[in-house]
């Protein structure tokens, strides 16, 4: 890539902070509209019971299916709105959500920056800002699926650079907002590997990269270690060491099983594959002897596996073919000897399980879709076939928050059989996209296996 491409006038940084502070602004402005009132005022209602409370009780005297890592920005906004008691209410709950995705764009631009040219960063990064998709989520409704996806992002793109302990810190922190997130938990494995690897090769010895690797899990350990010994506190009671460690354990569990095992339909108004002729239908219905929701973890793990042989082959080739060209001084084929593939492919990969989640694991809502939004706008800068994609995968994700939102919320004569029969359109298009994605994801991948030994 050339530096008239990679050049960074002032004027694009000027004009991109004034386009992003502006759509800020007028988030703010929009929140005070179209809120999901039942989301909304469960939120308060936990951020006020633990102001009363206490974390330790929170609990075991209200009800609630989330993890314990958001209910701290709850319980933050609570005392906020208590201290101000003026700031308007929907506005203010909304600021994390609308914070995080102005933080995702900023990602976006950066990480973009890092291996294309600053127009495309910054299309990359006001798409996603000013997307229908993450302001329906974000702004309108009042959900923090956003909040989740940003220490998601931070964790997969500080692991691609090589920072590995602050990757495994915000694991834990995004696990401990939303459980899905163990599933990027393999591709940080990866990184650590590759790590390794580099640094044995470069002469660490085999005990210091050890340590390396324990200072990863002892990041992630103590990061859910740390948010979770506020609830458990109380129940320590003097305990020996095997307690410290043993109630945060059960608390997680305990946790994970509520929030997984509240809602066992198979699809909870999600466009997704489920969603097209079992929609709040048990999942515990069988098919060929196998409940739906086995049905729905084999597939998603017959797609996790494929991905992950793929991307753990990538980084293997790839990173080979970077270092034999460093050593003779020849430039890789897309120009360049930096790690651009390497970021587009794991994006790819991350975006790739994320929509396999969405689309066959059974028990998804419909918002739990934005974070694969977020990882897709990494990659639609490819090419115009990718930005038709993330066109049509952010339309339908916002007509599925639209078809949830008016179930519950009509506007006038709009109801949710107007919408109904087109479900399963949407669905084989999703369908569709996350298949053409993935025959592309592979064909890279047997590209470079082919270029291994040109550059040899």
């Amino acid at each position: 890539m050339n530096s008239e491409n990679k050049g960074s006038p002032r004027s694009t940084f000027f004009l991109l902070s004034v386009l992003l502070l502006s759509g800020f602004a007028l988030r703010l402005f929009l929140s005070r509209y179209l809120t999901f009132e039942f989301d909304f005022n469960t939120f308060r209602a936990w951020g006020n019971g633990i102001s009363k409370v206490g974390f330790s009780e929170f609990y075991d005297r209200y009800w609630c299916d989330y993890m314990p890592g958001y209910l701290y920005v709850l319980w933050l906004l609570d005392n906020i709105h208590s201290a101000f008691p003026k700031l308007q209410v929907k506005i203010l709950y909304k600021l994390p959500a609308n914070l995080s995705d102005l933080g995702i764009s900023v990602l976006i631009f950066f990480t973009l920056r890092r291996i294309t040219n600053l127009k495309y960063a910054s299309l990359a990064s006001l798409a996603y800002f000013f997307n229908p998709a993450s302001l329906a989520n974000s702004t309108f409704w009042g959900q923090v699926d956003s909040v989740h996806a940003l220490p998601l992002l931070l964790s997969v793109l500080l692991g691609l650079w090589g920072h590995l302990i602050p990757s495994a810190i915000f694991a834990g922190i995004a696990f401990m907002i939303k459980p899905q997130s163990v599933v990027i938990l393999p591709i940080l494995g990866i990184f650590v590997i590759r790590y390794v690897v580099e640094r044995i090769k470069e002469g660490t010895s085999t005990l210091r990269a050890s340590v390396i690797v324990l200072g990863v899990f002892a990041a992630l350990f103590m990061t859910v270690f740390v948010i979770s010994m506020p609830y458990v506190w109380d129940k320590l009671n003097g305990d020996n060491l095997i307690g410290i460690f043993r109630e945060p354990i059960i608390l997680i569990k305990e946790r994970f099983s509520t929030a997984y095992d509240q809602y066992k339909y198979a699809s909870l108004n999600a466009f997704n594959f489920w969603g097209m002729f079992a929609m709040w239908k048990s999942d515990q219905i069988r098919f060929l002897g196998i409940t739906y929701q086995t049905w729905g973890t084999i597939i998603f793990g017959f797609f996790y596996a494929i991905i992950f042989c793929f991307l753990f082959s990538f980084e293997l080739l790839k990173r080979k073919e970077l270092r034999n060209l460093e050593t003779i001084g020849k430039q890789s084929p897309s120009g360049s000897t930096d790690d651009t593939g390497l970021t587009i492919h794991t994006s790819s990969a991350v975006m790739l399980i994320l929509f396999a989640l969405f689309l066959f694991v059974t028990r998804v809502h419909e918002r739990h879709f934005l974070p694969t939004v977020v990882f897709f706008s990494l990659i639609a800068f490819r090419s115009y076939i990718y930005w038709l994609f993330y066109t049509l995968i952010s339309a339908t994700y916002v007509i599925n928050l639209l078809y949830a939102y008016i179930k519950y919320y009509p506007i006038k004569f709009f109801r949710p059989s107007l919408l109904e029969p087109y479900v399963s359109a949407m669905v084989l298009l999703l369908l569709i996209i996350f298949l053409l994605v993935l025959v592309d994801f592979i064909r890279n991948s047997f590209l470079v296996y082919k270029r291994k030994e040109t550059v040899s």
